[in-house]
């Protein structure tokens, strides 16, 4: 007897008895759409291959582009973390010291291609725009099986020459790999149909635990899959979570090993990352704009480590009056933001729907690299398509698939949880990127609909679909950007110019004068007289930079940065009486900054205070263990208190570390020359 329930094969592991959308009729009920789709699918090799050439010809030319381009070769904040992790990681320190702070699957993958090629960074570039590419073509086969080939073409053609998709994946930075593993799995439940296998979710666990490994927030779409597989597919239960545990067991394979390896260095339970909690709180605070900013004054987010966040730490620390582990740290700022919420529910609702609202505005809103700037900089044709086109069009064609869940809801739910997943924290437009690829899909289909309604004449339906397209042109347009009191200025692109030339050569004088016309842009600019008074040091143009320094200390008295500069200065000009009086102050914003403490300690021994001075060098020390110079330091300043033997100690233990540092070597052989001999 028949039965129309969901049947299993016990020696395939497929689900049978489920109905599959025919191939090649995507638009049902419309036939310029349906013929242009057919004659296209027929000659799909031909189209497959035409399309590939063009995105690897886009990236080529991009690629060929870069030597010159300053946002690729001067790596700035989380790239130059990532740039600085990744050699350590190259260097053989694979294990590292402390849970992880950052994603870790990026640093991983950046240290193993140092590893094999050298720190070749043009090299790197065309490795990731390749894997971009291969995300492009990703994209196109998902729409293929959903939409048919028409829209998977327009999609591809759409990505390849989306201007922020392109720029991103040729820096530092690991979106690159969060779009690809998330368009990997969706590729693989998506390519199935409802005709499902058990390894394919079992696979699409390993991919996503990868994902997660980026961003863990990347856990949420097991919710996503989950709602899939029982409201769209309308799978019986037991089914479901079959499935569902395959999907967990691939997650766990890759996730474990990181959950174990941070409790191994910490002794402390981190899943993946502990910076979820300092995360959700620079989202959702009495200050908070839906943006990424400093959320406190006392959060002095220099960078440092890039394992650690040592401010949100030392905040937390002081507060809590105990020194705290990771996870402590991260749930302190968790109850922080919780306390926020609980005390103003109306504010932050409001915020997170100025977030959704800033999720969907065309205006590519900057954490590190303004995507603007470099544009302006080094025009491109490539860089054409822009989230004003994709942005609309995708929200319109989440509207007009919202009937066709079955085909489409497994992306329309990729969207709405990642959207959830950036807009509990904050919107940048570098996080946003990892949705533009499914978005495009969307977009695509719309406007063969579109074209489909005109060529029909269906002059009401065309009508609906532009006043929808308007709205849409209206909520993401920068009108709604302004109404939401954020207005995007090019007053700082000389300043973020400036910090950009100041590593390239022959490029000092043109810094100089980009940094002046920031400061008369805004006089008021504590960071670009720091920066100015760098490259016064750079042109040694000592007395300049000193002021510049100053003026920067005086406009912020807690920037981290210019107070370390100017102690350097005065350090350097022989004043170690300020100097170290300087070093204590940024101490006191940013304590666990290993140079402030070596040459605070430096200062503290020139001065003959040396029992000050161990205090510090031990504190740099402990703080980068794998550093000689601190240990060579200390093992002078023994010697100069008179321990030969630790003296000894610690300069061999620096030469185990490195056996080319000379100054270790030197240093031992006085110390071995001073002691007495038997």
């Amino acid at each position: 007897m028949g039965s129309s329930k969901h049947r299993s094969s016990r020696r395939t592991g497929k689900l049978t008895g489920a109905r599959r959308r025919e191939p090649g009729k995507p638009f049902p009920g419309r036939p310029f759409l349906e013929r242009a789709d057919k004659y296209l699918e027929q000659r799909r090799v031909l189209v497959t291959m035409v399309i590939a050439a063009i995105v690897l010809l886009a990236r080529a030319v991009y690629l060929s582009s870069l030597s010159n381009n300053i946002f690729f070769k001067t790596p700035v904040l989380d790239s130059q973390l990532y740039d600085s992790w990744a050699m350590k990681i190259a260097s053989g320190q694979w294990l590292g010291h402390e849970a992880f702070f950052m994603g870790p699957l990026y640093p991983y993958f950046l240290g193993t291609v140092y590893a094999i090629i050298g720190h070749n960074s043009l090299g790197v570039a065309a490795i990731q725009l390749l894997i971009g590419a291969a995300s492009i073509m990703l994209a196109f086969l998902i729409a293929k099986r959903i939409a048919g080939i028409l829209v998977a073409s327009t999609t591809a053609l759409i990505l390849a020459f989306y201007g922020p998709l392109t720029f991103y994946d040729g820096l530092l930075l690991p979106e690159v790999l969060g779009i690809f593993v998330n368009l990997a799995w969706l590729y693989l439940l998506v390519r199935q149909g409802t005709d499902f296998r058990l390894r394919a979710f079992f696979f699409a666990g390993i991919l996503l635990g990868l994902s997660v490994l980026g961003r863990a927030t990347a856990l949420l779409f097991v919710a996503a899959i989950a709602i899939w597989l029982l409201r769209f597919v309308r799978l019986p239960l037991t089914r479901a979570l079959t499935y569902l545990g395959l999907l967990a067991m691939g997650i766990a394979l890759i996730v474990a090993p990181v959950a174990v390896r941070n409790y191994a260095v910490s002794g402390d339970f981190v899943l993946v990352t502990s910076n979820g909690g300092l995360n959700f709180y620079i989202g959702n605070n009495e200050n908070a704009k839906g943006t990424y900013g400093k959320a406190l004054k006392e959060l002095h987010l220099v960078g440092g480590d890039p394992e650690s966040d040592a401010t949100g730490r030392y905040y937390a620390e002081k507060s809590t009056g105990r020194k705290l582990k990771p996870s402590e740290v991260s749930a302190f700022w968790t109850d922080k933001a919780l306390a926020f919420i609980k005390a103003h529910p109306s504010r932050f609702v409001s915020l997170t729907l100025r977030k959704c609202l800033l999720f969907w505005n065309s205006v590519e809103l900057a954490q590190i690299e303004d995507y603007y700037l470099a544009k302006q900089t080094y025009p491109s044709p490539l860089l054409l398509v822009s989230f004003a086109f994709v942005g609309p069009l995708g929200l319109v064609g989440l509207i007009l698939t919202a009937r066709k869940s079955r085909e489409f809801g497994l992306l329309q739910l990729f969207v709405i949880f990642y959207m959830l997943s950036i807009c509990l924290f904050f919107v940048t437009g570098r996080y946003r990127l990892h949705v533009v690829p499914v978005l495009s899909i969307f977009s695509a289909y719309t406007l063969w609909r579109l074209i489909d309604q005109i060529t029909r004449r269906s002059f009401v339906r065309t009508a609906q679909t532009l006043l929808m397209l308007l709205g849409a042109v209206i909520i993401t347009g920068k009108p709604a950007l302004s109404a939401l009191g954020l207005v995007t200025s090019r007053q700082g692109w000389h300043a973020q110019m400036g910090v950009k030339l100041l590593d390239e050569p022959g490029q000092l004088d043109r810094a100089i004068r980009e940094l002046e016309l920031a400061i008369r842009a805004n006089p008021s600019d504590a960071a670009s007289f720091d920066n100015l008074g760098l490259a016064y040091v750079r042109k040694n143009m000592l007395n300049e930079a000193a002021r510049a320094f100053e003026r920067a200390v005086a406009l912020d008295s807690t920037s981290v940065s210019a107070l370390y500069n100017l102690a350097l200065l005065k350090q350097k000009s022989g004043d170690y009486e300020g100097a170290a009086l300087l070093y204590q102050k940024s101490l006191s914003f940013q304590p666990y900054d290993p140079s402030a403490r070596f040459n605070l300690g430096l200062c503290l021994q020139r001065l003959g205070r040396l029992t000050e001075a161990a205090v510090h060098l031990r504190a740099a020390m402990e703080l980068r263990p794998d550093d000689v110079k601190p240990r060579t330091q200390m093992g002078i300043l023994l010697f100069e208190q008179g321990d030969l033997e630790g003296a000894i100690r610690e300069l061999e233990t620096a030469l185990r570390m490195d056996p080319n540092s000379q100054p270790a070597r030197d240093a031992l052989s006085r110390v071995l020359a001073a002691k007495p001999k038997r």
